[in-house]
């Protein structure tokens, strides 16, 4: 099953084992109910007998599985080909394969509740950390109030930021609302090879000062988040999503062991803060 966040660019790949006539892609609930795409044609590639098709999932998606359908025909008969699909609200930090993989599951019964795993240990170590590590779609403007954010030092003033993860589109301006002055290109992201290190610009300089006094605001247009899930983020994820998954073998915290006997499990796991714990913003530890 291929995981998908939604608001985010799914490409399907379709092996139908033949050139197919009249080919079609439909991408419907598994559990039914109407369908979300097609059938259609439209923006369906083929090369020899691999089709392909990218399914632009709306950023109101539900979250749910769904089954992508390939169907045409062959020398007359008809052919359909499936590949399942599970849509979360926000981003996973690890796919369902690779945790499938980890935990050594062959298995597609299970696959609804260990994508559920997956979400939950990547939105709790959004919260534990006091940050998230996907990066938003587009440039959002959001309205910084400097006071108390602002770290000044002989090169000029630091404005402490939410995580930057792209510096495309990025607009920098002073003043209040109604009256805003742009003042981009007077300011200096830092860390300034955050990018190209896939690590997040947490800071903007400027000369001068920031602006201060009653009413004084900064208004920072960005896509904010990380450029890139850290590796320690990637396996904290796979290791709270099997803990999770487990967790219904000891319901009251505690999980038996015909070796060990009787094992009270700990509330944090030490593997899982180990990963993380270099990426909790100050203040949240």
């Amino acid at each position: 099953m291929i995981t998908a966040a939604a608001g985010s660019n799914v490409p399907l790949v379709f092996a139908a084992g033949a050139v197919l006539t009249d080919a079609t892609v439909t991408i419907a609930p598994t559990a039914g109910g109407a369908a979300v795409i097609g059938p259609t044609a439209n923006g369906l590639g083929v090369s020899g007998t691999t089709y392909t098709y990218v399914w632009q999932v709306s950023s109101a998606q539900a979250q749910a599985s769904y089954t992508a359908t390939l169907a045409g025909t062959s020398g007359g008969e008809p052919v359909e080909v499936e590949t399942e699909l599970y849509v979360t609200a926000l981003p996973l930090y690890a796919t369902l394969a690779q945790l499938k993989n980890m935990m050594t599951v062959t298995d597609t019964d299970r696959d609804s509740v260990l994508a559920d795993k997956l979400a939950a240990a990547s939105r709790s170590i959004d919260d534990t950390t006091g940050r998230r590590f996907y990066l938003d779609a587009v440039a959002t403007a959001r309205v910084i109030n400097p006071s108390r954010k602002v770290v000044r030092d002989e090169d000029g003033s630091h404005l402490l930021v939410a995580d930057i993860g792209d510096l495309d589109g990025l607009v920098v301006e002073v003043g209040r609302t109604g009256a805003w002055t742009a003042v981009t290109t007077s300011v200096e992201a830092e860390p300034t090879d955050a990018i190209d290190e896939l690590k997040p610009v947490t800071s903007l300089l400027i000369g001068g000062s920031w602006p201060s006094g009653a009413g004084r605001r900064v208004r920072v247009t960005a896509r904010w988040g990380w450029p890139a899930v850290p590796q320690g983020v990637h396996e904290a994820t796979l290791i709270l999503a099997a803990r999770l998954f487990k967790r219904k073998d000891s319901p009251e915290g505690v999980l038996g062991s015909s070796e060990w006997g009787v094992i009270r499990l700990s509330r944090t796991d030490p593997d899982v803060y180990e990963q993380i714990k270099s990426y909790i913003l100050p203040g949240l530890a």
